[in-house]
């Protein structure tokens, strides 16, 4: 795994940044595989305990107030959520518009604007250019 921070945040910060994430994941009323998948990377990375993977993972289908979720939560939480929705609302390689709205929104609770937004999506093709990079050298 890549180096990252999201450990560092305290528990109950990490388990708030796991239901952005699936509240996004589910923003258009449909989990995809690779949604899930990235879900569940990320879910790793929170270092979690079992039981609280467990309630998120139970909880990907319940609605969230996003407004009243955001303000429970530090910028610097707010920030990693938000580079890590950006890599979700990706891996299906297209943004609809519920999905936009919600990246509007977290960057706006965390300070930040459209235009960071959208330097986090050219992040994120840029990371997609590299990974098949990866895949081209082993013919993969």
């Amino acid at each position: 795994m890549l180096h990252d921070i999201v450990h560092e945040i305290e528990p109950a910060e990490r388990f708030r940044y796991a239901q952005l994430l699936a509240y996004l994941a589910n923003a258009d009323n449909s989990i995809s595989k690779v949604e899930m998948a990235f879900f569940e990377q990320r879910l790793g990375a929170t270092l979690l305990t079992p039981e609280r993977k467990l309630q998120l993972r139970e909880g990907m289908s319940q609605k969230l107030n996003l407004d009243a979720h955001l303000k429970k939560m530090s910028p610097r939480g707010i920030k990693l959520a938000l580079r890590d929705i950006c890599l979700m609302t990706m891996v299906d390689r297209e943004i609809d518009d519920a999905e936009r709205a919600v990246l509007l929104k977290v960057a706006d609770a965390a300070g930040l604007t459209k235009q960071h937004v959208d330097q986090l999506l050219e992040w994120v093709v840029k990371g997609f250019h590299w990974m098949q990079d990866g895949y081209n050298v082993l013919k993969i």
